[in-house]
């Protein structure tokens, strides 16, 4: 059985995103708009796999055997936020900066659901 959360369209949401973009601006350094596709075809590729059952599996086995690493998703987030500001910020906020940040939401996104899903599974205990 299949199952579609929130995350499932999220990842949709962001790799057509990613894909308009680098349709969009034809204008974009060629291995920027590379990037955009590379990403929002792991996205499209995230969003397929979430909705087998395994994908949650998976996270709750990880997470039961590495129950000290907790707090990893969280600092993944945090630091990837980061980076990106301050990579946006030391290009003067160019557009290129932006959209190349804009690429690596993915790692944020697949951070997040760990997060909620290992959540999930402390209410349920």
């Amino acid at each position: 059985m299949k199952r579609f959360t929130l995350f499932t369209f999220l990842y949709l949401a962001l790799g057509v995103c990613l894909t308009a973009i680098a349709l969009g601006y034809p204008n974009l350094p060629s291995g920027l708009q590379t990037s955009l596709f590379i990403s929002a075809g792991v996205s499209y590729l995230v969003c397929l796999f979430s909705t087998f059952p395994f994908w949650h599996e998976t996270t709750i086995r990880f997470y039961r055997r590495q129950n000290s690493v907790v707090i990893l998703p969280w600092l993944v987030i945090g630091f990837n936020i980061v980076w990106m500001l301050w990579e946006v910020q030391s290009q003067n906020w160019a557009i290129e900066a932006i959209l190349q940040a804009f690429s690596r939401l993915i790692v944020a996104l697949l951070f997040a659901e760990i997060i909620v899903i290992t959540q999930q599974v402390n209410s349920e205990h």
